[in-house]
């Protein structure tokens, strides 16, 4: 099958202009240009309705930008941890809407311990520990001076306060509410550990953030150390309503032939002096079987419903993290940092870091985690482990062929300038090859505080 590994003809006409090997490597802080093949780390695939089509000219981070960015102020040395929070309990007075509002009833939830367990593995070198659940409380609101509690409200008790939690119907016909996201991040903020560098809590209803939204999976307050995740969208008892390619998962995502076909649906192809339609100028390409995205779409397979709702929770988790620790919205690659802009580009992404983010996160390891055991390399072994108990899921199948390609490649070649610290002596080139990032327009109150924290995962 051929892979497509440049961005699709959407890029074209959109404006959007991936930076090329050099461009990338001096991102990265790296000299050696051969870890920056695209058989190994493909572009964004740039299919049409995606955030990059939406927003082609995002400022892409470098590694100086980030560094930049990353200050003792903005991540206090003492923070060197990273929590989740699991899904708030309920009340008895309470308890009755979740009982009598969950959907998935023949289908539970990813448990918290399993997150933790791959958050641990993706950001191995850094201690990821999860908090009682009782931590947070779910309570009936009752507004003062009336009798009976509110029907547009829930109570969020912290122990020492209660914060008023918004609520609204299901926006479909389906039975349910949704919560409001930017309350439960208050109360996250609530409750936020002083030596965290990041808290993600965990919900398993419903969210929304703003009126205008149908719902979000996703959000974090970077520089409130603090994120959230929702799995109830990502059920894939839910698969058929949100109309998701289960072919195309990643790393399937890349077969050219799909690319192709979502991109006709929305662009004719250009016709040639013949006037035949023309092929695209996207760059496909059929690698060695030893190359990880080959590998990675070898073993993909239909998954058992359990571990594709434990990966896809996963993912998001370690993307919202990602903001936490200064990460933004990667524009390089296709990257478990990319932005998504709907349920099916965010399916399609991959669940790695690449080369770039990589090199940042090495980095913040060196100064707040623990060194001696925080490289990509070991990283890549634990989520190998990790992904070895999930043989029947998809994503972790594919995942885990990938993973053991970078084994063999490591093996073959030594890779550790993608290991170590960013090269000193090409920073002063990263900055001079860097355009300045457009500046950002505050107009109301409400975009100051968004302005504040690094978009994330919204779909």
């Amino acid at each position: 099958m051929s892979q497509m590994l440049q961005p699709s003809r959407v890029a074209q006409q959109t404006g959007y202009r991936r930076p090329n090997r050099l461009e990338r490597a001096k991102a990265a802080g790296l000299i050696d240009v051969s870890l920056f093949e695209d058989a190994d780390y493909p572009a964004p695939l740039v299919l049409p309705n995606d955030e990059i089509d939406f927003d082609p000219d995002y400022p892409p981070q470098s590694f100086s930008d980030w560094q930049k960015h990353i200050t003792p102020k903005s991540l206090p040395f003492k923070r060197t941890k990273i929590y989740l929070l699991p899904p708030p309990g309920w009340t008895e007075k309470a308890s009755f809407l979740y009982r009598n509002e969950w959907p998935h009833r023949h289908l539970l939830p990813p448990g918290s311990e399993s997150i933790v367990e791959y958050l641990a593995a993706f950001y191995d070198g850094f201690e990821v520990l999860q908090l009682r659940k009782e931590k947070l409380t779910f309570d009936e609101w009752i507004e003062e001076g009336e009798a009976e509690q509110s029907q547009s409200f829930v109570a969020l008790n912290t122990g020492t306060e209660s914060i008023r939690i918004r609520k609204r119907p299901m926006s479909n016909k389906g039975r349910g509410f949704q919560l409001n996201l930017n309350d439960l991040l208050d109360g996250a903020i609530a409750v936020l550990p002083d030596d965290a560098l990041a808290l993600i809590l965990h919900m398993d209803f419903d969210l929304y953030e703003d009126d205008d939204d149908d719902f979000v999976c996703g959000r974090a307050y970077g520089e409130s150390h603090v994120c959230v995740v929702s799995s109830f969208r990502y059920s894939p008892a839910r698969d058929n309503d949100i109309e998701v390619d289960l072919e195309h998962f990643w790393p399937a995502s890349h077969c050219a032939t799909y690319v192709e076909d979502q991109v006709d649906k929305y662009i004719e192809k250009p016709a040639t002096k013949s006037g035949r339609k023309g092929q695209t100028e996207a760059k496909t390409s059929t690698t060695e079987p030893s190359m990880p995205l080959r590998m990675a779409i070898d073993a993909h397979k239909l998954s058992s419903h359990r571990s594709a709702w434990l990966n896809r929770v996963c993912r998001t988790a370690s993307h919202e993290i990602g903001h936490c620790l200064g990460l933004d919205h990667c524009m390089y690659y296709a990257c478990i940092m990319q932005g998504s802009a709907t349920m099916a580009e965010d399916l399609r992404q991959p669940p790695y870091l690449c080369p770039i983010d990589d090199a940042k996160l090495n980095t913040l390891i060196a100064t707040r985690g623990n060194v001696s055991v925080g490289s990509t390399a070991n990283r890549e072994q634990a989520l190998l482990a990790f992904t070895k108990q999930y043989q029947q899921g998809s994503g972790f199948a594919a995942f885990r062929a990938w993973l053991e390609a970078r084994q063999k490649q490591r093996a073959n070649k030594t890779l550790a300038s993608a290991d170590g610290r960013p090269n000193e002596n090409t920073s002063a080139d990263v900055d001079g090859s860097r355009s300045k990032a457009k500046k950002r327009i505050v107009t109301s109150s409400e975009e100051l505080r968004r302005s504040k924290r690094l978009v994330s995962r919204s779909c």
